[in-house]
């Protein structure tokens, strides 16, 4: 039971092997009173979810998945794809070693066969795992895009339709992994105008910078640009948000419209001033801002460009600029007329040896 695993925690939690560390991290936050309740009310698949969510490694995650293969149902595979993910997505060399594990070929087999009974959560978090951990089975192909297709066109009303983190997951996801569905992707723009009074600020950065990364033409940006403008979600945007959204802007402008993106990059630039959030801008953030400004052939608006410089060089003197956010920014200062110099730092000159 929950409770006595509870009770067992404070001394036996780190001697425990993977799997029990999990169950008993799931006891510690279920009260004493309620563990029983907590069982019945969730059942025992409702129960491996909880563990698998509280795994605090691959390890509890993998032991799960081969102890408990015969009992997981399309949700705890999908569930357990999604932790690995969250756990590895930041250890490249754990992720490398994971690829290679039998028991996450054995997890993969299981979300191949559970796909057809996936709801929509579960479908994007297959997605959004496969993204993250940039591998993409060319066996989930056709049964997932199968789910993704039911799912946008209405025909699993059984089991709902996608939210709209769901939409900018799935479309993020595509990017991620170069996959351009076009007839997809026109459902998603679809159910995206539909619905986009739901959409919070990183939904429409996912969703934009999906569209835009695969170059998928789409008349989203104006919707899109009037919900955050006009409702005052654009204020609300992080720095991550504004350089995707920005980028999407730049690049989603020129192949339609310059006149639609300008608007809301002018209104992302406000974002990036000493007044508001600029100190937590990095320096590529800043550096996408300034390369969508010349993308677009826009001026940015008064004063931005003195505050980005300042903050740029002192970012890049302390950490150098990598090679393509460097291309970018050159790129970008050719057509605004600014000088390198006064943006990066310049090497030393060299001490020339003197002469006898």
């Amino acid at each position: 039971m929950l409770w006595a695993l509870s009770l067992l925690l404070p001394n036996h939690v780190r001697r425990a092997p993977p799997v029990q560390a999990a169950r008993a991290a799931v006891a510690a936050r279920h009260p004493l009173l309620r563990a029983a309740a907590a069982e019945s009310t969730l059942g025992k698949r409702g129960l491996l979810n909880e563990e698998l969510v509280a795994a605090p490694d691959k390890e509890a995650v993998l032991g799960m998945v081969t102890e408990r293969a015969g009992r997981m149902n399309a949700v705890n595979h999908a569930t357990a794809l999604h932790r690995l993910a969250a756990l590895e997505k930041k250890n490249r060399a754990e992720r490398d070693a994971l690829l290679l594990d039998p028991r996450f070929e054995q997890l993969l087999d299981g979300v191949e066969r559970h796909a057809a009974e996936m709801n929509p959560r579960s479908v994007a978090d297959v997605l959004w795992s496969c993204a993250t951990l940039r591998h993409w089975p060319p066996r989930f192909l056709k049964p997932v895009l199968t789910q993704v297709h039911g799912y946008l066109d209405g025909a699993s009303d059984a089991q709902g339709q996608f939210e709209p983190r769901h939409l900018s997951i799935v479309t993020w996801a595509f990017a991620q992994l170069g996959c351009k569905p076009v007839r997809l992707l026109e459902l998603i723009e679809l159910r995206a105008r539909e619905g986009l009074a739901g959409f919070n600020t990183q939904n429409c950065a996912n969703l934009l910078w999906g569209f835009a990364k695969l170059q998928q033409n789409t008349s989203l940006l104006p919707a899109v640009s009037e919900h955050l403008c006009g409702s005052g979600l654009v204020a609300k945007c992080k720095p991550v948000e504004v350089s995707d959204l920005a980028y999407a802007s730049a690049v989603l402008g020129t192949m339609r419209s310059r006149e639609e993106a300008a608007p809301l990059l002018v209104e992302l630039a406000s974002r990036a001033r000493s007044a508001t959030a600029l100190s937590q801008f990095s320096s590529r953030h800043l550096v996408t801002l300034v390369w969508s400004f010349s993308r677009l052939e826009v001026r940015p608006p008064e004063g931005c460009l003195p505050e980005w410089r300042a903050a740029v060089l002192d970012s890049s003197s302390r950490r150098p600029l990598g090679g393509a956010d460097r291309r970018c920014l050159l790129e970008a200062l050719g057509w605004l007329g600014e000088s390198e110099a006064e943006w990066l730092p310049q090497p030393a000159p060299v001490a020339q040896p003197e002469v006898a």
